[in-house]
């Protein structure tokens, strides 16, 4: 099939439209098949210059040295500077040594004598298409890495008329031998910090030796931002990193221990006491990851000493003390959880350490989770859940402490007043008030009639008013759905901040009925289920609607007991409700869910039809309908059922996916591609094949060649379970 589909595209490419063409050298390049070089290479004299940019594309692609000649003239004698570029780019994947010379010419000059352009280009959009092309050299010139060329690129960085060239000079400088890095060390020399940066950032990405000695050098640099960057340059073990531990700045005492920390674990144990937060952080995260290389009591014990101090620091330290000491370290910590006259950020650092201590930690966590501060009580409980899914018993403390905080039991709602609180009365206006209103001013608002324009509006000192009431607009569900989340949602980029109008306990109901989605057991899932029957808030529902799914997904089926709570929340006037119901009801078993799930596809929510073709799909149940939900009028519910049919009927599927491929403006043929590669690759490839030789189908055509460069560069899923 390969081979009909190279000779079928190499002969669109040859006789076809342009835009056919085009796909069709795309696809060819992307089968990666030597012997489309010679069409390809035609194509580089095609009248279309956007098809001369895919045929060089695809030559790269391919890289074929023995086509490096052609591209070589469409390089030179092409006007069209986007085939020069891919022209460029294709000789430079092939590593074609005879196109140096040109390059140099190019990175300094338009070189007119040798290379043709499009003169009238300049006058029609105002832009020197040389300006990409030199930028293209350059960044040749880095690969081939000519030593001699070294004084050409240095001038044509240094040029103030020129544009911006420093970072693909200095790359490449860095890889011509000790002519070019003698150049970048004059550069060093003369240059800001701005160029020092990038200097820096040059010779880390170089293996050139004759770099080593700057290397060592710009450790030693005045500026503390040079010598921060300069040390990742090195390797962590290298003993030239050694004095940067007592480094007078601060910020590259911390980048030396996060780069090179571990290595010189015996340098870590004066930097506990750093006086600079940011260091004594580095330390303790490295102490915490590698705590079998620092079991040591001393050093235990200054550590537990370090806890103490700037918030980050000590959160580290107590974390890094939980490693080397285990639970039993936890006992000292648990006290400051309720202790609200401590930071917020070393509370939360407490909990983080603390989780791995399991149960001795429970009571202290449940008792944070009603706290006042918001971060720390959903922390507290997401650490509950993690000690209840991580433990292999049933029940435990952390489990049955969600399931409180779910049924509203572990943070009470507060009390209501016994007694209504009454307003007092607006006190009446007595007599001595109305004789001091003045008799001149009306009592009773004067009739006043509509301004007729905005003149008479500002002669009158009076608003103008819309003589019509502007007409209703009503809007679907869907679209005031989508109108409801543009009100919500702020676009601006910020910070989200945890102070929000969430009492404790509606906080610790809600994320505890999401987070029982990972604490899968039979009673958890009962008590979820329960909750269905209950008057709870949308939040909390929907949060137990979640879990319940999760619960489906991990055991494979649901109990029949939530069937009937969840056909009722079906017709919820919410559709997040709707949408969540009919994902967990899709792993209920029976005959009743696979009718009930057929139904759903009528369902006006496009929502709820994607989660029925979802279930559908991995309860293996696809048939007439499954293949006429390709034809929904929302997309998401057709890729869905397009996924679900290759899944389960592979070649037989292929014949919808193709024409689900080419309806809607192709928008996805790629995906069909790939599904068709990886279920159906030989069936698929005829069909497609069958759509190209059918020139009735032409303005299907480019869906075919597209949907076909997908689907040859798909595994079939045999391969790949062969390998797996």
């Amino acid at each position: 099939m390969k081979t009909k589909a190279r000779d079928r595209l190499t002969e669109i490419l040859d006789k076809g439209i342009d835009v056919h063409r085009c796909a069709a050298a795309r696809a060819l390049g992307s089968m990666g098949m030597p012997e489309t070089a010679e069409s390809l290479v035609k194509a580089l004299l095609d009248e279309d210059p956007d098809v001369r940019v895919d045929a060089a594309t695809a030559l790269e692609q391919l890289n074929d040295p023995t086509t490096a000649e052609k591209l070589m003239e469409n390089l030179i004698g092409d006007p069209e500077a986007d085939v020069k570029r891919a022209a460029i780019k294709a000789l430079i994947a092939m590593r074609y040594e005879p196109v140096v010379p040109l390059l140099r010419k190019l990175a300094v000059s338009r070189s007119n004598d040798e290379v043709a352009w499009d003169e009238d280009e300049f006058y029609v959009s105002g832009w020197d298409d040389w300006v990409d092309i030199q930028m293209s050299a350059i960044e040749g010139l880095a690969v081939f890495a000519p030593q001699d060329a070294v004084p050409e690129i240095v001038g044509a960085m240094l040029d103030e008329e020129a544009q911006d060239l420093t970072e693909p000079v200095l790359a490449a400088l860095s890889k011509m031998g000790e002519p070019g890095a003698h150049a970048i060390i004059d550069l060093y020399a003369k240059g800001d910090t701005r160029m020092c940066r990038r200097i820096v950032k040059a010779v880390g990405k170089s293996d050139n030796p004759a770099l080593d000695a700057l290397r060592g050098g710009m450790i030693e640099d005045v500026k503390p931002e040079i010598r921060r960057l300069a040390l990742e340059n090195l390797e962590p073990s290298d003993d030239r990193l050694k004095p940067l531990f007592g480094d007078k700045d601060a910020s590259v005492r911390a980048a030396v221990v996060k780069h090179a920390g571990l290595q010189n674990d015996l340098l870590l144990w004066d930097l506990i006491k750093d006086p600079a937060p940011e260091v004594r952080i580095e330390v303790f995260r490295i102490i915490a990851a590698n705590p079998d290389k620092f079991q040591d009591d001393d050093l235990g014990n200054a550590v537990q000493k370090a806890i103490a101090g700037e918030p980050k620091a000590a959160k580290q330290a107590a974390l890094a003390l939980m490693a080397l000491r285990g639970a039993e370290a936890a006992k000292g910590l648990l006290h400051v959880l309720g202790d609200q006259s401590i930071p917020q950020e070393f509370r939360v650092g407490v909990i983080e350490a603390v989780q791995g201590a399991g149960d001795v930690a429970v009571p202290a966590l449940l008792h944070a989770a009603g706290d006042a501060d918001r971060h720390l009580r959903l922390a507290a409980l997401t650490a509950l859940a993690e000690i209840a899914a991580n433990d292999p018993k049933w029940p435990n403390d952390a489990g049955i402490g969600l399931i409180a905080g779910l049924n509203g039991e572990l943070v009470l709602s507060p009390e209501e007043p016994e007694e209504e609180v009454e307003e007092e009365p607006l006190p009446e206006i007595t007599e001595e008030i109305a004789r001091e209103i003045d008799e001149d001013l009306p009592l009773v608002a004067e009739k006043r009639t509509p301004a007729v324009s905005t003149l008479e509006a500002i002669k009158t000192n009076r608003p103008d008013v819309p003589q019509e009431e502007p007409e209703e607009v009503i809007l679907n569900e869907v679209d005031q759905r989508f109108l409801d989340m543009t009100k919500k949602r702020k676009h601006a980029k910020r910070k989200i901040s945890w102070e929000t109008a969430a009492a404790p306990h509606e906080d610790v109901r809600r994320f505890s009925a999401r987070l029982l989605g990972g604490v899968v057991n039979s009673e958890v899932t009962d008590t979820l289920i329960k909750v269905l029957d209950k008057d709870v808030e949308d939040d909390v529902l929907h949060g137990v609607l979640f879990s319940l799914a999760k619960h489906g997904e991990q055991t494979g089926a649901l109990p029949d007991a939530a069937l009937e709570p969840l056909k009722n929340l079906l017709e919820s006037e919410t559709s997040e409700t709707r949408v969540l119901a009919a994902r967990a009801m899709g792993w209920i078993k029976g005959a009743d869910i696979d009718a009930a799930l057929l139904d759903m596809l009528q369902n006006p929510d496009p929502l709820v039809r994607v989660e029925a073709i979802r279930a559908m799909d991995h309860r293996n149940l696809a048939g007439k309908e499954m293949i006429d939900a390709l034809d929904d009028d929302y997309l998401g519910v057709g890729i869905a059922a397009a996924r679900a049919l290759a899944r389960l009927y592979g070649d037989a599927s292929v014949d919808a996916l193709v024409l689900f491929a080419v309806s809607h403006d192709g928008t996805y043929r790629r995906d069909i591609g790939k599904l068709l590669g990886e279920f159906a690759p030989k069936a698929g490839a005829a069909r497609l094949l069958e759509l190209l030789s059918d020139e009735s189908q032409k303005a299907r055509w480019l869906v075919a060649i597209d949907a076909l460069a997908e689907l040859f560069q798909q595994r079939p899923r045999e391969e790949a379970l062969k390998v797996a």
